[in-house]
């Protein structure tokens, strides 16, 4: 508490584990370490800068309406009181970014979650150094989930704190114009040289933002300076990674969507007699999801008792090595069980002394996998896919590849679940709503587009591509075969559309029904076919799929000299077998005729032409009636969706109005921010200019010292040798790093090597006289160290004694 800063726009929340029998005595304590001010909170409190508040024992605190609230505590015997975790979950959630967890000292597990969930917000995270720390529970348990930025002591701790509250968040070049070169391209490269993990095609947004937390972490202010500390620092690059992984997850996140996907479980497994049900959970993370979608099977099959690893194949797959080894051994913390339903606790998780751990028969069943779904080939005929808040860090051109690999990992009749924040705009060609979730999807079975990108981009030789595509198209199934007969049955020329209208298969030949212009789409809609038919078709293919009933249309006439009439049939496609609507716009021919006299005509037209014409008209009338009736219903439908969505429009004006004010104070500040930059780059340019003058000054003395003098550093690598030592020693110049064993020694000199090591090991000058040539020599080797006091080398020094005279009498 000593070393906090007390001019800073900050407060100070501590939330410390106390006895609920004892009078706490914490705020005077801390009240003598520091000058600032130390209160115990209270209920609707606000908290302001520079002030310290304690929380009182036997409750939790949270953060709600920028105000501490105190709530009561959790009724579990081994919870904490208060809750680091509960406090930090709310803070995380109300002021994103703009917090900060620094766990210390202490027993347990709790504050693992919570910084997990400030690391999600885009928050700083801090832990105390478990050699300082009396007990390094805590510290350790969030260091264990990879999402703490610094490890500290907490002397440190106060220093760090006004360095990255006080840094300028100035990062324009970060956001520069996308025509130019990505000012974070170079950290990217450095990034896959390293972990093998490609991202650039992430969302830029989302890399800039994650980079900036570890400049801001670091105190560097400059992106050049953060790359060129990356290219020296390789575990500054492994923190990087570990940043933009962004491994968080929880047990059953978004209830609401679990349920929903609890009701659709039941039917596919009871189709999987002989078969096991293939599962994937692509970015698993820490395995709650895992295990809460393993759960939510069992219960499906039976419950706990029945082995789920007998019916069921689950694969858990992550590119975060550090968060599959937590999910492999399925223990978590306490606060886990926040999150999970008190009943599926009881039977599937087992309570141990600081946290709870997953039952082995469930923990057996899955199997986590090092696995990238943007790089590496897909599993295969897979039943359910569960892919949550994975998406939502890709760019749109990966997204869509992503999906390609989902479409070809999934079999027919498969389910895919997202994310809330997720979707499969862009891809809807291959992937169909299930009608009971907004976040669950479906394969499309007559959508196959022919290319998957998942074998990581290479081409194929079109040698060898022909023989593949001619066994497809003549590799159809029995059903398909019969399907294609059918349809060719009801009429030569038809087109096979979905319930959206687009056209997915054309039998025959249809060009006489359709019409392009440039206002035409290029996509393969019911729009293409000409007037009259594209209006009709569409009302016949709504009410045929509508009633489950074929439905004709009225006969038209192409042109005046053609022998036949055309008729729209519409038959819609019944089956269980796919998971979405289709129906088949049969083109019918009805002939004209022409081969009756004049006569024999008029006579067949007075007796038969007012029953034909009125039938007609019936006809016609009834389907108008029918589409009418359909086409108002939509109208309703879609004017309350027009009404709902006028409203959310105006409250995201009103919301970017107060962006664009909150958008030109941040302007202010900037240019504010930018001249003390342009103030402080010009000093810079001062201080090099003078440390260029100072290294040559010293270079050019080290080289003309009339002493043999060598700079070796600690693996003995000679950096910096004068000319005499050049001389002495046989040294080539420029001098090119040799190491000190290649030195060719004169005549009677003492090995260097040793000399050298053992300076290094005791970390003081080390002499040793001697005689060579007729000459008496004294070597000198003593380290040297950086401002911190580590050690960074040796220098070495070798000068001749003058000669002695001797004295005559």
């Amino acid at each position: 508490m000593a070393t906090l800063p007390t001019d800073l726009d900050a407060a100070y929340i501590v939330v410390q584990h106390m006895s609920p029998h004892h009078k706490s005595l914490m705020t005077e304590l801390v009240a003598r370490q520091t000058s600032l001010v130390v209160q115990d909170v209270t209920d609707g409190l606000e908290p302001e800068p520079n002030v310290i508040y304690v929380t009182p024992p036997k409750t939790d605190i949270i953060y709600d309406g920028e105000k501490l609230r105190l709530m009561p505590p959790s009724h579990e015997v081994a919870s904490p009181k208060p809750s680091v975790d509960r406090f930090l979950l709310s803070l995380a959630d109300k002021h994103g970014e703009r917090s900060m967890a620094v766990i210390l000292s202490g027993t347990g597990t709790d504050g693992a979650y919570g910084v997990q969930a400030i690391r999600e917000a885009g928050g700083i995270t801090i832990a105390q150094d478990t050699d300082s720390a009396k007990y390094d529970g805590m510290p350790m348990a969030a260091m264990q989930t990879g999402c703490v930025d610094l490890v500290l002591r907490p002397f440190e701790i106060g220093t760090h704190l006004q360095k990255i509250l006080t840094s300028p968040r100035d990062f324009d070049a970060f956001r520069q114009d996308s025509s130019e070169k990505n000012a974070s391209s170079d950290l990217l490269q450095i990034l896959l040289a390293r972990t093998r993990v490609d991202f650039r095609e992430y969302k830029q947004t989302t890399i800039n933002r994650r980079i900036e937390r570890r400049m801001m972490a670091l105190g560097i202010e400059n992106h050049e300076e953060y790359t060129q500390f990356c290219r020296v620092n390789p575990n500054a690059v492994d923190a990087l990674f570990k940043d933009l992984l962004i491994s968080v997850t929880r047990f059953f996140r978004d209830k609401s969507e679990f349920e929903q996907l609890k009701e659709l479980l039941p039917a596919p497994l009871q189709k999987k007699d002989n078969h096991p049900f293939r599962v994937w959970i692509a970015g698993c993370a820490t395995g709650e999801e895992a295990y809460s979608i393993a759960i939510l099977l069992s219960e499906a099959l039976g419950g706990a008792n029945v082995p789920l690893k007998d019916h069921v194949q689950i694969f858990a797959t992550d590119i975060d090595k550090d968060a599959l080894d937590v999910a492999r051994k399925g223990v978590y913390g306490l606060a886990a069980l926040n999150d999970i339903p008190k009943s599926l606790a009881d039977r599937y998780f087992i309570q141990q002394n600081d946290g709870i751990r997953v039952i082995d028969s469930l923990r057996s069943a899955i199997l986590f996998s090092d696995h990238n779904v943007c790089q590496d080939p897909p599993f295969q005929k897979v039943d359910l896919l569960c892919c949550r808040n994975v998406l939502i860090y890709f760019g749109n051109s990966l997204q869509h590849r992503v999906m390609s690999r989902f479409h070809y990992a999934l079999a027919d009749s498969s389910i895919m679940f997202l994310g809330t924040a997720e979707s499969v705009t862009g891809s809807d060609e291959m992937f169909v709503q299930d009608g009971t979730s907004a976040h669950i999807y479906r394969r499309r079975s007559i959508r196959r587009p022919e290319n998957f990108p998942f074998s990581g981009g290479r081409s194929v030789p079109k040698s060898r591509s022909m023989k593949p595509a001619q066994s497809v198209q003549t590799g159809f199934s029995t059903d398909r075969q019969m399907f294609e007969a059918l349809a060719l049955s009801l009429g030569k020329n038809s087109v096979l559309v979905t319930d959206d209208y687009a056209i997915v298969r054309v039998y025959g030949n249809v060009s006489p029904f359709i019409e392009m212009n440039e206002t035409s789409s290029l996509k393969m809609h019911i729009d293409l076919l000409r007037r009259p038919f594209r209006e009709e078709a569409r009302s016949l293919v709504t009410l045929a799929l509508k009633n489950g009933e074929h439905r004709p249309g009225v006969r038209h006439m192409i042109a005046d000299d053609a022998d036949a009439e055309i008729r729209l049939d519409v038959y819609p496609i019944i089956t269980r077998d796919i998971n979405e609507r289709a129906a088949l716009v049969v083109f019918s021919e009805v002939k004209i005729d022409r081969t009756l006299g004049v006569e024999t005509l008029k006579r067949a037209a007075e007796n038969e032409f007012e029953t034909d014409r009125i039938r007609v008209l019936e006809d016609e009338v009834a389907n108008t009636r029918e589409a009418l009736q359909q086409t108002i219903e939509e109208l309703e439908t879609s004017n309350e969706e027009l009404q709902s969505l006028n409203e959310e429009l105006q409250s995201t004006n009103e919301e970017l109005q107060a962006t664009n004010e909150e958008l030109e104070t941040s302007n202010e500040e900037l240019q504010s921010t930018n001249e003390e930059l342009i103030t402080v780059n010009e000093e810079l340019q001062v201080t090099a200019a003078e440390l260029s003058g100072r290294t040559g000054e010293l270079m050019s003395v080290l080289e003309t010292a009339p002493l043999a003098i060598m700079v070796l550093d600690t693996a003995l690598q000679i950096s910096q040798a004068t000319n005499a030592a050049a001389t002495m020693f046989s040294l080539q110049r420029p001098v090119a790093s040799p190491h000190i064993s290649q030195c060719i020694m004169p005549e009677n000199f003492p090995s260097l090597a040793p000399i050298c090591n053992e300076t290094l090991k005791l970390g003081e000058p080390i002499a040793r006289e001697f005689t060579s040539g007729g000459s008496r020599y004294k070597l000198t080797c003593s380290p040297f160290f950086d401002m911190r006091g580590q050690m960074k080398g040796v220098t070495m020094v070798v000068s001749e004694f003058p000669a002695l005279r001797r004295i005559s009498t």
